[in-house]
């Protein structure tokens, strides 16, 4: 009863996703030619026939010095999807409509609308209309659509014309496909003083093999991006390698340095203030490419950090005087640490310093410095005077930093590393 009640209508419609096409897999049967007198028989009827199930060949597979065509297990024959199957973020997707008059009679006013539904929004595709259409004529068109959101897609179709009583009918058909994300990408931020280390970490989602072509890190003002991806050996990139070819569940690892984007010159306050309190890095823009040279491209969003802050009082160019640039002393003889404070606030600071001593390195002079009063960002230097009572790496100089004006104080736990030789 429900199928005499069904809508009948003259024109059908055909849906089809263009997709690239795979190759057949075949467990081919090993033929010995010179033994077997229906060899040339069945050697013809698996050049004629190909399959794809496997159910009549053996799964035996043979060396190829042995039967170098025979065993290989992809065939010459191209597959076609039967169905939408998964598509994956950052791919675009592709269809083909076929509106067919299957009727004997002229059908008018034939209008045909494609939209994609999401879990967000409904966008359209296609929208055209016809005079009419004759028996027997097709009317066909294809429609793409970048896929930007995770989760289910609804390609819906649906045709209105006239029939042959002059009534407005309409026929709609709707196909529904998942959307799986390809990459699964996880990042680790490492501070080096202004500084910042980005580690990107890019696994293969797929069921298949990809090809990363290009990933780009696009950063957010105010840094620089320096790209570390580097092959030692030759100096070429790491995407001219075949480090960009990615199995089902590799994972590939990548790392970026940011760096302050400045002027020459030395920074500003301002500048210092921007870089450190900002938590926005930038973007990852990914191209991988699969079989038959089908590609897909993905931009991450903002990648985030939780921002390090700054001090008010920062301490710079820690240097010991008369060294020669290497961080050396000798053992039981004086030497002088120079430091530079900073004021990078936002008013004025009445500094003073406290010096305290690690157990084998002990201060020599005064325990309480007076820089006096130091403008925002203006730099003074501090002398301190330290004897190493042991050889080797040693830490010199625990300070206190404070501003009477305001009553912040900060402490540094050690000023540098120094190398006491005997």
């Amino acid at each position: 009863m429900a199928s005499l009640l069904r809508e009948t209508h003259p024109l059908t419609l055909k849906v089809m996703r263009l997709s690239r096409p795979t190759l057949a897999n075949t467990r081919q049967l090993p033929i010995d030619s010179g033994n077997s007198v229906l060899a040339p028989s069945l050697l013809d009827a698996e050049q004629s026939n190909p399959t794809q199930s496997g159910q009549i060949f053996s799964d035996l597979l043979l060396p190829n010095s042995m039967h170098p065509l025979e065993a290989f297990p992809l065939s010459e024959t191209l597959v076609l999807p039967r169905s939408f199957g998964t598509m994956y973020l950052g791919e675009t997707f592709s269809a083909h409509l076929c509106l067919c008059n299957e009727s004997s009679s002229i059908v008018r006013e034939v209008a045909v609308q494609a939209a994609m539904q999401t879990s967000t929004q409904q966008l359209q595709l296609f929208s055209d209309s016809t005079a009419h259409l004759a028996s027997g004529q097709p009317f066909n068109v294809q429609v793409a659509h970048e896929i930007k959101e995770l989760g289910a897609h609804v390609l819906g179709c649906s045709v209105s014309y006239l029939s042959a009583q002059g009534e407005r009918r309409v026929l709609q058909k709707s196909f529904k496909f998942q959307v799986a994300n390809p990459l699964v990408v996880k990042t680790k931020v490492n501070h080096l003083e202004r500084d910042v280390l980005l580690e990107v970490q890019v696994h293969n989602a797929t069921q298949g093999t990809m090809a990363l072509e290009r990933l780009r890190f696009e950063p957010s003002a105010p840094f620089t991006a320096e790209d570390l991806n580097i092959v030692v050996a030759d100096g070429s990139s790491l995407w001219e390698s075949r480090a960009g070819f990615m199995q089902p569940g590799d994972v590939r690892q990548y790392l970026y340095r940011l760096r302050a984007q400045t002027d020459s010159g030395p920074m500003t306050v301002d500048q210092e203030r921007a870089v450190q309190y900002a938590t926005a890095l930038g973007k990852l823009d990914i191209l991988w490419r699969g079989s038959f040279g089908s590609f897909g491209r993905l931009q991450t969003s903002q990648l985030l950090r939780k921002s390090p802050g700054m001090f008010l009082l920062e301490i710079e160019r820690v240097e010991i005087l008369g060294a020669d640039g290497s961080n050396s002393a000798a053992l039981e003889v004086p030497f002088v640490v120079r430091a530079h404070v900073r004021n990078v606030s936002e008013r004025q600071m009445a500094v003073s310093v406290a010096v305290h001593s690690h157990p084998m390195v002990i201060s020599c002079g005064p325990a309480q410095h007076r820089l006096g009063e130091i403008d925002v960002g203006e730099t003074r230097a501090l002398d301190l005077e330290f004897l190493a009572l042991a050889p080797g790496v040693q830490r010199v100089g625990a300070v206190m930093l404070s501003d009477s004006l305001s009553g912040y104080s900060r402490e540094v736990d050690h000023l540098l590393d120094v190398f006491v030789a005997c």
